[in-house]
């Protein structure tokens, strides 16, 4: 495998191997010289072959997996879910909270409308009250 072997002068001889080869003649194919983890992985052999040790955010067997919930994204203590196993993510987001990432407060949690009105977020943490009939205001109080 391209080693120089210098004879030790007792019949014997040692072997200077090119990089990613070890061994007394050689023969051991370090299978960590390639490089072979992504983004910053550590690569240890094992039994004749490698595992990756991958940092946090990583997974995969080459660490080539982006785990989009390290550190997690959601906000308002929002539970994030990996989705499509490369970068994705859904925010499961807790009672009162609503968008991508749990940003925005739900202003129809509870039901601020009264007298069984319905209550239609706008988006923007405000709201509309839809009334019933016989009843009319901004939250259906008259």
């Amino acid at each position: 495998n391209g080693g120089a072997c210098i004879p030790n002068g007792f019949g014997g001889f040692t072997c200077q191997c090119p990089p990613g080869f070890s061994g007394q003649r050689c023969e051991d194919r370090d299978p960590c010289a390639s490089q072979p983890c992504m983004n910053q992985g550590n690569c240890i052999r094992d039994n004749g072959g490698f595992r990756c040790v991958c940092p946090s955010g990583y997974s995969g067997s080459r660490c080539e997996i982006r785990d989009a919930c390290q550190p997690n994204p959601c906000m308002n203590g929002g539970t994030c879910r990996p989705i499509n196993g490369n970068g994705g993510y859904q925010c499961m987001c807790p009672s009162g909270f609503t968008g991508l990432r749990c940003e925005t407060r739900d202003a129809c949690i509870p039901n601020p409308c009264l007298n069984g009105g319905a209550c239609i977020p706008n988006g923007f943490g405000g709201f509309t009250c839809q009334c019933p009939p016989g009843f009319s205001g901004q939250r259906c109080e008259d």
